[in-house]
């Protein structure tokens, strides 16, 4: 057990009875007797600032926690050997402590400057806006209520989105998450352009056509890929996609780029509005209301010393308290590491059919302006005639029972390829107008000979 009596350098006892004892070591001497074993060589730590030792003599050994005051006025708070001597609250500090001890530190520690003018607030004593704004950092604005004091307002700020975010229990991956969503500069990027060329080729962004644009898009892939014209099967969707993408790599290279950009915006806002679901309102239940989200908010006097009441130490600044109360909750966070897990929900498909329309419209000019086709316009409603009743490349027999196929329709003549079957056995490709091919249908015979594509 500690002794008060014999000569151990010089200190002041604060408290000293068969329980506890509070301690001030004046020099070297005094704290090194008083000192918990693993800090009786931390000397030149200590000296700088106050020190005081607050010893439980019941344990046995007897332990001792340390309350040491800085330069600059800052608390700082060390557990007894049990407690692994590691940092602590006040509120930690003091939850194993008897009533007579909590008095002696409040005596040592005080009141920060900002809780002192808040409680002479409450107490009727009329305080300025600069003694306010001069009493803490967070403070930009204090408006005093003199029917009413303790509804005095106060209006707090951060000067940057970080410091907001420091108040709560997040990981480094959280706040660089939030520092690039948050960029003047760029937005977080969740797709690239090497994506979006691979969804195009993968037959995916038709998906996000208008219905004009796809009709558009449809007129195109028969015009120069016949045999996917129908975009049914996932294998014509992705056939008219590679084959538009080579001959028109420019026009679709508009598309896949707006596209990715649209998807990053779209992301960008979900991901905004998870942050601050998480932490921009946080405070509110609290009663702090939010005006600027990171950087502005309102408060009253009587709400900022029911927040001191709740953290039970009188000693901190404005952003200390709110720490302590963000700290407390575990379940904030994860953006940065669950940041693909975040969709587009609201895809701006007007926009982005508008740069497809343009685009689209670009590639239909550049085939009109083509010497490969002879008369697109016509070469189109050819295509949509024979295609109501035929397939591209399936088996039929006309009326008197002669098999044939249709190939294609050649833009450069817009007449019908046709393999038809031979008498003597084997097929041979013919070239038709649409009225020689109807009349072919019917009468299969009279077209013999003369139109065969040799």
């Amino acid at each position: 057990m500690p002794d008060t009596k014999d000569f151990h350098g010089m200190k002041h006892i604060l408290l000293d009875n068969d329980d506890w004892m509070v301690v001030d070591p004046l020099d070297y001497d005094a704290f090194v007797y008083y000192a918990p074993e693993n800090d009786k060589s931390e000397w030149n730590k200590y000296k700088n600032g106050d020190t005081y030792f607050v010893i439980d003599k019941n344990k046995e050994p007897i332990q001792t926690s340390v309350i040491h005051k800085t330069q600059d006025n800052k608390i700082e708070y060390y557990g007894n050997e049990v407690q692994k001597h590691r940092g602590l609250t006040r509120f930690e500090f003091e939850s194993d402590l008897p009533d007579e001890v909590k008095l002696v530190i409040d005596n040592i520690v005080g009141q920060s400057d900002v809780y002192k003018l808040l409680l002479a607030v409450k107490n009727g004593e009329k305080v300025t806006t600069n003694q306010m704004e001069r009493a803490d950092d967070l403070i930009s604005g204090f408006r005093y209520n003199e029917n009413n004091p303790i509804k005095s307002m106060v209006k707090i700020r951060f000067d940057d989105m970080e410091d907001y975010l420091k108040l709560f229990e997040l990981d480094e991956y959280d706040v660089d998450f939030a520092n690039r969503l948050y960029s003047y500069y760029n937005d977080e990027t969740f797709v690239d352009y090497d994506h979006g060329y691979n969804e195009w080729n993968e037959g995916y962004l038709i998906y996000y056509f208008s219905d004009e644009n796809m009709n558009k898009f449809r007129k195109i892939v028969r015009i120069i890929l016949p045999s996917a014209a129908n975009l049914v099967e996932d294998s014509e969707k992705e056939d008219a996609c590679i084959k538009v993408e080579d001959m028109f790599s420019n026009e679709i290279d508009y598309i896949t780029n707006d596209w990715v950009d649209e998807q990053n915006a779209c992301r960008n806002r979900g991901a905004k509005e998870w942050v601050e679901s998480d932490v921009c309102d946080y405070f509110n239940k609290f009663g702090i209301i939010t005006q600027h989200c990171f950087y502005n908010y309102y408060t009253t006097v009587g709400i900022l010393l029911s927040l001191y009441n709740t953290v039970k130490d009188k000693t901190l600044e404005l952003g200390e308290v709110l720490k302590d109360i963000g700290h407390r909750d575990s379940n904030l966070g994860g953006w940065g590491e669950n940041r693909w897990d975040i969709e587009c929900t609201d895809f701006d498909d007007e926009s982005f059919n508008r740069v497809v329309e343009d685009q689209l419209d670009k590639i239909l000019e550049k085939i009109e302006d083509s010497d490969d086709f002879v008369d697109v316009g016509k070469y189109s409603e050819i295509y949509d005639r024979i295609t109501k009743e035929f397939k591209l490349n399936g088996r039929y027999e006309t009326k008197s029972g002669k098999e044939f196929f249709i190939r294609k329709i050649d833009p450069a003549t817009n007449k019908i390829i046709v393999q038809v079957s031979k008498k003597e056995g084997g097929m041979e490709d013919r070239s038709y107008t649409e009225e020689e091919f109807n009349n072919f249908l019917v009468s299969p015979e009279l077209f013999e000979g003369f139109i065969r594509i040799n």
